[in-house]
């Protein structure tokens, strides 16, 4: 297993259950944007615990969804989940891949690098035929993770709006054409749609197949379409930090730098009015 990848298959997670130094999670959202309930997976892979970063693991003290949680927080869930500094975290969801990228980041931002993705997510695992059991596994122990916090994997609006004129950074957007240009509505009620000024448009299903990352090749020919070459930083945005993890995953994979993700994306930036925006 190369470590240095962000992605794990399905085959290597079969071959590695019950690993001590092992702790797979569930990273699946329990709400959609427009705050309907998404149905919780019946059946869970083996030893998998729940990482509920929708409304246990997140920041308890703002409106905004699934925000990064203080440090203490984070690492007491850690804890509690028997994540040590030598832990490989394995992060899946029942969406393909689509929620898990958001516990990557999140780990990441909090200092721990051995954490991966599982490519396909439950769907694939399922498919397969591989095992499964009911519900998810109790809290495996005591941890004795220490976070240590990166403030260079993590935006603020502030930050955004202050790289906005920067010629050396770049913002680039995950959500829809539809969503970005303000020629669909946004699925949060009452939020305006449009971008933030300047920002780009990669919408993160264009790098997916059939629930899989695409190849590393095939996804660098993609970012060099949308990346500006002059730029040494790279921030992601989508609807709420979710799907901007997914291009985050994919750039770092394909060995760019300076990447960030800008937690409140557009549930932040849609919604105030000091902020300026384009459509």
């Amino acid at each position: 297993m190369d470590l240095n990848s962000n992605l794990v298959t399905t085959e290597w997670l079969n071959d590695h259950l019950g690993d001590d130094s092992l702790v797979i999670l569930d990273a699946t959202l329990k709400k959609r944007p427009d705050g309907s309930l998404i149905d919780p997976p019946i059946n869970a892979i083996p030893g998998a615990q729940e990482f509920n970063y929708d409304t246990e693991i997140c920041d308890q003290s703002t409106d905004l969804p699934h925000m990064l949680p203080p440090i203490d927080q984070f690492e007491k869930a850690a804890h509690r989940l028997g994540i040590g500094p030598n832990t490989l975290v394995v992060c899946y969801d029942a969406l393909n891949v689509f929620c898990s990228p958001r516990a990557w980041w999140m780990f990441k931002a909090m200092g721990h690098d051995k954490v991966v993705v599982l490519d396909g997510g439950l769907p694939k695992w399922i498919a397969e035929k591989r095992p499964l059991q009911n519900g998810f596994s109790p809290s495996t122990g005591i941890g004795s993770f220490k976070a240590s916090y990166r403030s260079e994997w993590v935006r603020s609006a502030t930050q955004v709006l202050e790289s906005i004129d920067k010629p050396d950074s770049q913002t680039i957007d995950a959500r829809s054409y539809g969503r970005f240009n303000a020629t669909e509505p946004e699925p949060r009620p009452g939020m305006k749609g449009g971008r933030i000024p300047g920002s780009a448009c990669l919408p993160f299903n264009e790098l997916l197949d059939q629930g899989c990352f695409k190849s590393k090749s095939e996804i660098r020919s993609i970012l060099e379409k949308t990346f500006n070459p002059s730029a040494t930083e790279t921030i992601f945005s989508c609807g709420s930090g979710v799907t901007a993890s997914i291009l985050a995953l994919a750039a770092d994979e394909c060995g760019y730098g300076q990447l960030s993700v800008y937690d409140g994306s557009w549930a932040e930036w849609g919604n105030r009015d000091d902020l300026p925006y384009e459509s």
